[in-house]
């Protein structure tokens, strides 16, 4: 299959170019009108696949209570915003339920359904701050344990790509330094650790920071905290959900111009009550009218948020060059996952995941591995 338009995202920029598709894989890039085509998107974006690294679900579908057939519908649904690949995310519960979650989850990984692919496991909790837990269930909370993740890095047959982490309950950063011994990414989250804290952890492998602003210490002049750490250290990728209300425009625009081009990364945090109503696993959420999803004490609960408006808001209301929005939504993800051989840019030899968007940043049509899916 050959695609074109005139508008395709190669080295970061915007040009005429050919698309041809093979099994699954980018084989040629072609000069644009030089072949025949399958599907020619004129005018319209043709960007590399956007990889979401933090959702726990959509329309009922629960990464902490999953089944086959929610994981299936769950990766079927993702293409309709843009999404080629992602991390399923699971949040704090109790450990047998864990372990049960991340079995199923792996299990799911290895059929073969149709839609966007999941890389691998977000385990965010159980390992975070009772201070800082959010909408987060504080009663399953427990420190940071090296023991118990190797428990569900074995669950999940070694699928586990993150961990959130608290950092400041990591005695000495052993449980810190033996997941990344392990192959799994640690992002700060939940926390009140300090500036200090957070600078010391990256000493010892910590790379990520989860919804950046949203449940950790707030900045102060006198003390940055984890906040001040992630838009300072250039060592960190730091996660932004771009939905006007997790963080305002503005501060969207401070943290992704200090942390540029390759460091930001566009997550939607979003939940299995989006585009759902009721309780699920003894949990009910609404809702707001602000468009959050809420708790029955207010707390923030994660998104409604599709990633391809998260895009548009990047580069429309927080005012941040095209080139941020979208790496933030590609290859940076790409990168702090180890993905980037194969995912994050359109280039002969990768995945073909290939989002097309029209002006207004609407999904046209999403290709997981070159086949189409919307």
């Amino acid at each position: 299959m050959i695609i074109q338009s005139t508008k395709v995202w190669i080295n970061a920029t915007l040009v005429p170019m050919q698309v041809e598709l093979i099994d699954g894989k980018i084989v040629n890039l072609f000069e644009y009108n030089s072949k025949k085509v399958d599907e020619d998107y004129g005018d319209n974006y043709v960007f590399p696949g956007f990889i979401d690294i933090h959702t726990h679900g959509y329309g009922g579908a629960w990464a902490n209570f999953p089944t086959l057939e929610s994981m299936n519908f769950w990766k079927k649904h993702m293409p309709l915003e843009g999404v080629t690949s992602f991390l399923a995310t699971t949040s704090t519960q109790k450990e047998t339920d864990n372990l049960v979650a991340l079995r199923i989850i792996s299990e799911s990984m290895d059929k073969d359904h149709e839609g966007a692919e999941i890389l691998g496991i977000n385990v965010e909790g159980n390992f975070i701050s009772h201070q800082y837990n959010g909408a987060q269930d504080k009663y399953s909370i427990v420190k940071p344990n090296p023991e118990v993740l190797q428990k569900y890095i074995d669950a999940s047959n070694n699928r586990i790509l993150s961990v959130a982490l608290a950092i400041e309950y990591d005695d000495q950063f052993k449980f810190l330094e033996y997941a990344t011994q392990h192959g799994v990414r640690v992002s700060v989250a939940h926390t009140g650790a300090t500036y200090k804290q957070t600078r010391d952890a990256v000493d010892h492998g910590l790379r990520g920071v989860t919804h950046t602003g949203n449940a950790m210490r707030p900045f102060h002049h006198r003390e940055p905290g984890v906040f001040g750490a992630a838009m300072n250290i250039d060592d960190l990728f730091a996660e932004v959900i771009v939905d006007g209300l997790h963080l305002h425009f503005e501060t969207v625009n401070i943290i992704g111009r200090m942390k540029g081009d390759d460091k930001l990364m566009l997550v939607t945090d979003s939940s299995c009550y989006k585009d759902f109503e009721g309780s699920l696993g003894g949990y009910t959420r609404k809702k707001s009218a602000d468009g959050g999803i809420r708790d029955e004490l207010g707390n923030l609960s994660g998104s409604t948020l599709n990633v391809n408006t998260g895009v548009f808001n990047m580069f429309k209301n927080a005012r941040l060059p095209l080139k941020t929005a979208i790496q933030a939504a590609t290859i940076n993800p790409a990168t702090y996952l180890n993905v980037d051989d194969r995912k994050g840019t359109i280039e002969i030899g990768k995945d073909a995941d290939i989002t097309v968007l029209n002006p207004a940043f609407d999904v046209l049509q999403t290709y997981c591995k070159g086949i189409k899916s919307c």
